[in-house]
């Protein structure tokens, strides 16, 4: 059990809680683009279904040129998965309800239940506020004898805000588990819509705290010496311009939920959703299709994503910084390296990493390896294996995970077609989502997501590096390809190439899309519209060799598919930066077994306040931004695939 700093623990209250639930454990949109060279009209691939994830998988995709053989031999599923027994006595199951954000709580264990027991409220947003601006007044009138009679109130007023956030995650989870339930998107929509007045009311209090006689008594008694010396100077929440904008900005975030929660095309006189249409083995009616929804979409959607960047240039010049980069890198995500060095690491990865992927595309013996095939037992066999044989906090992990019900891995038309963990913070428990797609992918999207699990399992929902979170999911996938007994060695082999490759495409259409965000944000808004970004996306596909003639149209508009642009902005360059790390990781345990499973438990072990650049050289690996690691990481995959 690990315990955050008082400090780090209310910076996580007011910043982290909201990145939390929107970013690396959000529902992500991602299509990867095709390096598509030749199409042929008979033969082509039908990999078009949204299934939008932590790490990028195919969406609507321009038709390959032929479909591959099958190489990697199809897992024979055992009839019943064997799972452990819960053990009431054991330790792995017990969640303390002091153990995270609430550690100012009695020493006690939480009331754990499973997750189809789990009951989701609205909360009372309106009593909350009622007694937010109540305390708020108090310590306005306060003397330092009231210090403890005001904390105490806090402590209260803490549980019931985290609490908020819990039932906002598993609004959000109960819908992705049902999308044709209109209540669960509403009441998601509605949580969302409110954090902003949440937000603002607890930055009032703590300015309030900040101003009261009483100040360095609470620093004393809870939140460490020189905590309130930030909220002197301090506006955010209760900055007026900022508070209209960010309210703007959910409202037309809950607009483009809604225009793309069900996307219809009307084609050929008939209108069907859209993976209806792209199921077509005409080869005629799937291009037509993909292009009918384009062009229905293209400019709605657009200028939905017009209007957010506006908005979100806005806000940065509402809080002074000189531009929304700035703004994103500095209170989105408290990066510790700057725009700068981000642009600089995405020109190194299109110099030493392009040519590499280039490579491996034309390479005839990895153009033949193919996932296979996998089913729900089969993924809860590889990683239930994989999970055992690593041991420690990831067996424990696993154990908790399938003790409380805390995963949902089937493959159902009714579910979000996406993937993704989040955190339970009433129940001090993480929960795994992945829409299933049938094929040996799936092994590695679990494994992903269990990743994450894992790391929330260990540090109780701490996340407030991104980097170092994606390190955790892209590592475990490989470490549990590596670990599991379940899978041949030839499929483990052929799972270890196809990562890599997957990997590499990571690294450059991410970088792309990266750079993307890069452009449009640094436009003048006077010059932003939907012909600039259709524009600018385009070129930046072939600026990062990702761009094919002939499909134009594709190239672009195709980036509307992308939710990262529209909910969690300037997000996509952690995945970059977490491939380096997690490449890391694997190449250690690649070289001497066991060395990557020790550095993964080093980085579960880490300090909350650092940012990624300490996190990486507290655990005894490198800087992804150290002169020579990129190359060092094109060297390394060009000797795994076996690449000239």
């Amino acid at each position: 059990m690990r315990n955050q700093s008082n400090s780090i623990r209310l910076l996580a209250l007011l910043l982290t809680l909201t990145l939390f639930l929107c970013g690396c454990t959000g529902v992500m949109f991602f299509p990867q683009l095709p390096a598509v060279t030749e199409i042929s009209t008979t033969e082509y691939a039908l990999s078009t279904e949204t299934t939008p994830s932590e790490e990028p998988p195919v969406t609507t995709k321009a038709p390959e040129t032929t479909v591959q053989p099958t190489d990697v031999p199809e897992t024979t599923p055992p009839t019943e998965a064997t799972e452990p027994p819960i053990d009431p006595n054991d330790e792995a199951l017990i969640r303390w309800q002091n153990g995270g954000q609430k550690d100012y709580l009695p020493d006690e264990q939480v009331a754990m239940v499973p997750f189809s027991k789990m009951e989701y409220v609205r909360p009372d947003v309106e009593t909350l506020y009622a007694d937010f601006e109540s305390l708020t007044a108090r310590a306005k009138d306060s003397t330092e004898d009231d210090a403890q009679a005001l904390l105490n109130d806090f402590y209260d007023l803490s549980t019931r805000y985290i609490s908020f956030y819990s039932m906002n995650s598993l609004a959000n989870v109960l819908y992705s588990l049902d999308t044709t339930e209109s209540y669960y998107q509403d009441e998601y929509n509605y949580c969302e819509g409110e954090k902003p007045n949440l937000e603002e009311k607890l930055e009032a209090l703590l300015k309030a705290f900040a101003a009261c006689p009483c100040r360095k008594k609470l620093e004393e008694l809870y939140f460490e010496d020189g905590f309130f010396d930030k909220y002197d100077d301090y506006e955010v929440y209760t900055n007026p311009e900022y508070l209209r904008l960010s309210k703007e900005e959910a409202e037309i975030l809950t607009e483009y939920r809604d225009l793309t929660s069900d996307i219809q095309v009307t084609y050929q006189d008939q209108t069907k959703s859209l993976d209806e249409w792209l199921q077509s083995k005409d080869y005629a009616v799937y291009m037509g299709a993909l292009r009918a929804y384009y062009e229905q979409y293209n400019a709605s959607v657009g200028d939905v994503y017009v209007r957010l960047v506006k908005v979100r240039q806005q806000l940065a010049k509402a809080l002074d910084y000189d531009s929304y980069a700035e703004y994103s890198y500095d209170k989105s995500y408290s990066r510790d390296y700057s725009p700068e060095e981000g642009t600089a690491f995405l020109e190194g990865i299109r110099t030493y990493l392009l040519p590499v992927m280039e490579s491996a595309e034309s390479n005839r013996q990895l153009s033949k390896l193919d996932y296979g095939k996998a089913s729900e037992t089969s993924m809860q066999e590889m990683l239930r294996s994989a999970a055992q044989n690593i041991g420690g906090t990831v067996w424990d992990a696993y154990r908790f995970m399938q003790a409380y019900e805390l995963f949902d891995i089937k493959k159902s038309s009714k579910k979000l077609d996406a993937s993704f963990q989040t955190y339970l913070f009433d129940y001090e428990a993480p929960f795994v989502f992945v829409n299933a797609q049938g094929n040996g992918r799936d092994y590695t999207t679990f494994s992903h997501e269990f990743g994450h699990f894992t790391d929330s399992y260990y540090n109780y929902g701490a996340n407030e590096d991104l980097e170092t979170a994606e390190t955790f999911s892209q590592a475990m996938e490989f470490l549990a390809v590596t670990y599991t007994d379940t899978l041949t060695a030839k499929q483990k082999e052929n799972l270890v190439k196809l990562k890599l490759k997957d990997l590499l495409e990571t690294f450059v259409y991410q970088a792309a899309y990266a750079d993307f965000e890069t452009r449009v944000y640094a436009m003048d808004p006077e010059d932003l519209s939907l012909d600039a970004v259709n524009d600018t996306f385009r070129q930046c596909c072939m600026d990062y060799g990702i761009y094919s003639p002939g499909f134009d149209f594709y190239y672009s508009q195709s980036w509307i598919d992308v939710l990262h642009f529209f909910e969690v902005p300037y997000y996509i360059i952690s995945y970059c930066v977490s491939a380096e790390t997690a490449l890391q990781v694997y190449s250690l345990e690649a070289e001497t077994s066991g060395e990557g499973v020790a550095a993964y438990m080093r980085l579960l072990d880490r300090d909350y306040g650092a940012g990624v650049q300490q996190v990486m050289e507290d655990a005894g690996l490198e800087s992804p931004f150290r002169e020579g690691v990129l190359e060092q990481t094109a060297d390394f995959i060009r000797e795994k695939l076996q690449l000239q």
